[in-house]
């Protein structure tokens, strides 16, 4: 899971995603908390592969809003989250809607494994547990790319000589 720590609400000029402020505020609803801090975050690979992201306050290290993420969108080399905040009777967010932070790391995105999740598989479709820093096993990545080449231009040669063909120099 994503871990993203909101400090006090602040100005936020000259912000790419036009937002007039960020951080958290206690009266403002959570589907607006959201909106306004969803992005500019730098965010590693490893975001690609989150389904969920926990908003915690630095006030008090609890966690506020848990939201599902849909996909990420690009501002310059900084990312935002696309998606929606879970409702409280989630069971998911219930887990976590005022539980402690899971980290108190000083960097503002973290990530965590949740305890009892499942462990995570290779990203080649061989089901062999990965550590969750990483999408593939060694060397499991070619694997996966030459049979998808194979599948669909029978070969190295065949893949090269479609390229070629398609984007020519």
């Amino acid at each position: 899971m994503l871990h993203i720590k909101l400090g006090d609400r602040r100005a936020n000029p000259d912000d790419p995603m036009g937002r007039e402020w960020v951080g958290y505020d206690p009266s403002v609803p959570v589907d607006e908390l959201f909106d306004r801090n969803r992005g500019v975050w730098v965010l590693g690979p490893r975001a690609d592969r989150e389904r969920y992201a926990v908003f915690s306050y630095t006030g008090d290290h609890r966690v506020k809003f848990v939201a599902e993420i849909n996909g990420l969108e690009r501002f310059g080399n900084r990312r935002a989250i696309v998606g929606r905040v879970l409702d409280p009777d989630d069971s998911l967010a219930k887990r976590w809607i005022e539980a402690p932070a899971p980290d108190s790391f000083r960097n503002p995105t973290t990530y965590f494994k949740e305890p009892g999740a499942a462990a995570s598989t290779c990203a080649c479709g061989c089901g062999e547990p990965v550590p969750t820093s990483r999408s593939f096993l060694p060397g499991h990545d070619q694997k996966a790319i030459h049979a998808r080449i194979i599948k669909q231009w029978g070969g190295t040669i065949g893949f090269i000589d479609w390229f070629d063909a398609t984007f020519p120099v």
